[in-house]
């Protein structure tokens, strides 16, 4: 079968040891091959630029974390996806690249089992929420527990979140301004108008607003669980906290040599399961002790962090209903390969 592959320039696919270091696209391609699987490759740009945008086609692609890049990435996959192409990982996967208050809605759409979580869209819109502090704030995009936060009281949020909503040097002047150095204005198509008021007005208006995400805080955890599914197959890791923190993202200090739960290893499966519309998902999973569940915090369908893979000595893989542990290491190129073509269909 034929698909296009769609890279940044120079056949830029990320990613592997950083954001910023490509896999091997060309043994990526190769290994396709061998899956009778040939790629014709592209970039958005080209694509974007053609007369004749590809209709109708099977279309797996690159995501990025740079801002430019990732917007008119998604841009461009929205156009892609008007026009039947089928797009690996989906449209909602790429709208939950770097988006973890998108994440938040459609976990609840995908009936997936998962703290309590919330997008909103400004700090005043937090009060309309069903949940009780403490609670934990992100950021919309930030990886590596950056824009993480425990908040145990609204003036926590609005300490965490002040610095993200600051208003430039000019702003600040301009709005001297209109508080004080203005004179009185009457217009008679709006008799209401006042100068204080539209003072007011104007200063909701020009600040800067953040969109967040709230999350339910789960207590008592000293580590969480980075699961990556490539398909069928899942490698595992545990990560713990960083020393007096609550996060273990970006803390860098993990296990792969620890006994595995087999009910870890069927809820990570019933979570991918809740995502067909991609071969791959990076999962971060927690223990919730009060109800002795498995919950999803995060997820990413491409572009995820691969310390999983290449520092694993194996994955686990179901066979006649049990889990069974594979001793193998694996190249990430060649489980990418062996991911999108058994989700296309045409793996042995």
């Amino acid at each position: 079968m034929e698909i296009l592959l769609l890279t940044d320039k120079n056949n830029f696919f990320g990613q592997t040891r950083k954001p910023w270091v490509s896999i091997d696209t060309q043994k990526f391609i190769s290994n396709l091959s061998h899956y009778d699987i040939n790629c014709k490759v592209s970039t958005f740009p080209l694509v974007a630029a053609s007369n004749e945008i590809p209709s109708n086609e099977t279309i797996f692609y690159h995501f990025s974390q740079k801002d430019n890049l990732r917007f008119y990435i998604k841009d461009a996959a929205e156009i892609l996806n008007q026009l039947n192409n089928k797009l690996i990982p989906s449209i909602d996967l790429l709208r939950s690249h770097e988006n973890k208050g998108y994440q938040e809605l459609l976990k609840k759409v995908r009936k997936v089992n998962s703290p309590k979580g919330y997008y909103i869209s400004c700090i005043d819109d937090i009060h309309s929420i069903d949940l009780q502090f403490p609670f934990v704030v992100k950021t919309i995009d930030g990886s590596n527990g950056k824009g993480v936060f425990l908040c145990k009281n609204i003036d926590d949020v609005n300490k965490y979140l002040k610095q993200f909503r600051r208003l430039k040097f000019h702003e600040k002047l301009d709005l001297l301004r209109r508080r004080y150095f203005r004179k009185n204005k009457k217009y008679p198509e709006y008799p209401d108008y006042n100068n204080y008021k539209d003072y007011l007005e104007y200063k909701n208006y020009i600040t800067k607003d953040i969109r967040f995400a709230v999350q339910e805080y789960i207590p008592g955890q000293l580590f969480d669980y980075r699961v990556l599914a490539i398909y069928d197959k899942y490698y595992v890791i545990k990560r713990h906290n960083r020393k007096g923190d609550f996060r273990a993202s970006g803390a860098k200090n993990f296990d792969i040599n620890f006994e595995i739960d087999d009910k870890l290893l069927s809820s990570a499966e019933q979570f991918k399961n809740a995502f067909p519309d991609t071969p791959y998902l990076s999962m971060d999973i927690i223990f919730d002790n009060r109800d002795n569940q498995y919950k999803l915090l995060e997820f990413q369908a491409l572009h995820f962090g691969i310390n999983v893979i290449v520092k694993n000595n194996g994955y686990f893989i179901k066979k006649n209903g049990l889990w069974e542990k594979v001793y193998e290491r694996c190249a990430f190129e060649d489980e990418l390969a062996y991911g999108l073509a058994k989700f296309l269909g045409v793996g042995s």
